[in-house]
């Protein structure tokens, strides 16, 4: 792999088509990775299913759902789930093979973008284990700055914040 590679990946919102292939990269990062937590059962949903939650994101002022993708291969994933009024749950991952290359970074500076020019949100949060330096390395340098420490999944994690400020909308 090249340091080319970040210039080569494409950053797009997911489409419908994407449903299947959303589905296979998360079950891919669930894999890998004890850091990435998914709410459901991705066994339980179909291709068909994921690309009409897809559809329905699409269309929505409070929730996204973005993409890198390298050639035809999906390598990252970024989501903006509404979880309170206002306020907006960050989940962002990329392959541990692309890891390095600032995917992480361009996959939040896109949600960041989306949540100060489109979405109706005031807030964004997420929640990361604390032994995860690089990803809140990450969060720190988007923004985010840490509002309080807890324990999920019977590890310490912290909550982290970014206020969205600019809310000058583009009518």
């Amino acid at each position: 792999m090249s340091d080319e590679l970040a210039e080569e990946v494409n950053f797009r919102l997911a489409e419908s088509s994407d449903g299947q292939p959303v589905l296979d990269l998360l079950k891919v990062l669930q894999g890998e990775s004890d850091t990435f937590l998914v709410d459901s059962d991705l066994d339980d949903i179909t291709g068909e299913e994921e690309a009409q939650q897809i559809n329905f994101i699409n269309h929505s002022r409070t929730n996204l759902m973005a993409v890198a993708e390298y050639g035809s291969e999906l390598i990252g994933i970024v989501t903006v789930d509404n979880i309170q009024e206002s306020v907006g749950e960050v989940g962002v991952a990329v392959l541990a093979g692309y890891q390095g290359y600032s995917i992480g970074t361009n996959l939040m500076e896109l949600a960041i973008d989306w949540a100060k020019d489109f979405s109706s949100l005031d807030q964004l949060m997420l929640t990361v284990f604390s032994n995860n330096k690089p990803a809140i390395h990450v969060y720190d340098k988007v923004g985010f700055h840490v509002t309080n420490t807890l324990v999920e999944d019977g590890r310490e994690a912290v909550k982290m914040v970014l206020t969205i400020s600019d809310k000058s909308k583009k009518d």
